[in-house]
């Protein structure tokens, strides 16, 4: 009979939770199309936050990157990283369950009132029988029989709303939605998120700044997680203090004696040096998981989602140096737009490379240097400025910085495949976090300078440039594929790329007039 209620509630919240997305997706487009956006907006966050869970997850990823959250308007929007409302747990109880007689005894007291919440957990503080503080981290009730259902709603919802925050490049935004959907799966395995805390205690646990608290395997399970207690303050409670006027600087040295500037300079340093380092990084840095604690150390918290690097690292590294090159004025719009495309646009950009190096001649016959001269042209042409005069110093996305380079209504026709997205996501997570503190010229163009010298002295297969073999014919595919989709797009700039393209007799199967007359 209890088992038999409990289908039912369960059934009963899918249905309810279905209805609702249903009415918000009817509200939010006949808000959109009436051009009410900033009321849109505020809707979608309003109810995202009070259907909780995978929605405040979603929340999380996007809060401090996009226009969507920052018109969203409620005062209490940062408790969505920290201090969300709890649910009733008879912690007690489940200690009992979880937990063998000899391992509880381990424990000499909880506290029986959780003192944070997050999307899918709540966190109790207690002490062990050493006088060690810890913390218990326990799994909400229901997450995971309501999960996939919730993860299948907001597919269905993010197709139609969210895929047009970057309406100027075509991203395969069914991958980009899997990556999410397996990510925020994967936080729901307290043994793996255990597993993947002691894997970074053990690589930081002598170093001078980073801390991450030791984990009690023995005394995790599927259902709690027990790790020290980390004090400090919540970066999510400087951003918010920062909202009302209270200088970050000065209130971290009043408070803690340690300098804000420094340990958030480390902590990027060595998030960034960590992807060429370690099998995965913490993928979740948002301002409630990172602790400002005494004597400039930082505190992580929070280990449910892990970041794997790229397999292409070299993409990855040019890309890092190229933003290095913008910081110290020196970066063209050629060569941002090249290291984009290859780091996101790979297959375009092997088969550009392999077309040129087929015929033989590279310096006078490189393809994907012509393709960026055309892109920095557009540039300027556009915007009467150099890459230097423009204010991507200021401007924390790599995806918005190829977008105003020169892809307005994705006039180059480049379909994206978003690699190591939760890599990428903690990248852009962090930038917009400084942003968000009024810090990230202070803090970015040094740290990731620093982070490009150590990567380019001691990690020399990232720094090679070679690219993976792709068959002439596989190459010529895609060229012409591309090729077709500018048409499409932007005659104009079709007859710019196909006049260097002509005279390769490799590609006149491409029909490159027949593409003009269809466009």
């Amino acid at each position: 009979m209890a088992k038999s209620t409990h289908q039912k509630t369960i059934a009963s919240i899918k249905r309810t939770r279905t209805k609702r997305l249903a009415k918000l997706i009817t509200r939010s487009y006949f808000l959109h199309k009436r051009g009410r956006e900033e009321e849109m907006y505020n809707l979608i966050c309003e109810e995202f936050m009070s259907l909780g869970g995978v929605y405040v997850k979603f929340l999380q990823g996007v809060l401090l990157q996009s226009k969507v959250m920052k018109k969203w308007h409620n005062p209490e929007k940062l408790r969505i990283f920290e201090n969300l409302d709890s649910e009733p747990i008879n912690l007690a109880q489940l200690l009992e369950q979880e937990l063998t007689k000899e391992k509880l005894s381990q424990i000499a007291f909880v506290q029986p009132e959780p003192f944070a919440a997050g999307s899918f957990g709540q966190v109790y503080y207690g002490q062990l029988r050493n006088g060690q503080p810890i913390i218990i981290k326990v799994l909400r009730p229901m997450v995971r029989e309501l999960l996939k259902h919730d993860l299948r709603l907001l597919n269905v919802f993010s197709r139609r709303f969210f895929s047009t925050m970057y309406r100027n490049m075509n991203i395969q935004i069914n991958d980009a939605l899997k990556d999410f959907a397996d990510a925020t799966l994967r936080e729901t395995d307290y043994q793996h998120e255990a597993q993947f805390a002691n894997e970074l205690y053990d690589h930081y646990k002598n170093h001078l700044v980073i801390h991450i608290p030791q984990t009690y395997i023995d005394l995790c399970t599927d259902n709690i997680i027990v790790q020290d207690y980390v004090d400090g303050i919540s970066v999510a409670q400087i951003v918010r203090l920062h909202g009302q006027g209270v200088n970050p600087e000065n209130y971290v040295e009043e408070q803690l004696g340690s300098d804000i500037i420094f340990q958030l300079h480390m902590y990027g340093y060595e998030s960034i040096i960590g992807i060429f380092e370690m099998p995965r990084i913490q993928g979740d840095p948002h301002p409630g998981n990172i602790r400002l604690m005494h004597n400039n150390k930082v505190g992580l918290i929070d280990f449910g989602i892990s970041a794997k690097p790229p397999e292409d690292k070299s993409g990855l590294f040019g890309l890092l140096e190229t933003y290095d090159k913008v910081f110290e004025g020196s970066q063209t719009a050629m060569g941002l737009f090249e290291n984009s495309l290859r780091f996101f646009v790979s297959d375009l950009y092997r088969s550009l490379k392999k077309l040129g190096d087929y015929i033989g001649h590279k310096d006078s016959r490189n393809y994907i240097n012509e393709v960026s001269e055309i892109a920095e042209q557009v540039f300027a042409e556009a915007t009467g400025k150099s890459i230097v005069a423009t204010d991507f110093k200021k401007d924390a996305s790599v995806l918005m910085a190829i977008n105003k380079l020169v892809n307005k209504g994705n006039r180059f026709g480049l379909v994206m495949k978003l690699e190591a997205t939760e890599m990428l996501r903690a990248i852009q997570t962090y930038t917009s976090l400084l942003g968000s503190l009024g810090l990230f010229p202070k803090v970015m163009p040094p740290m990731l300078h620093e982070a490009v010298v150590y990567i380019r002295e001691n990690h020399a297969d990232a720094v090679n440039r070679a690219t993976d073999d792709i068959s002439i014919a596989d190459a010529l595919d895609v060229i012409a594929n591309w090729l077709e989709r500018v048409a499409d797009k932007d005659p104009a700039l079709f007859r710019q790329l196909s006049k260097k393209m002509r005279s390769n007799p490799l590609i006149t199967d491409i029909k490159l007039d027949e593409g003009v007359t269809n466009a």
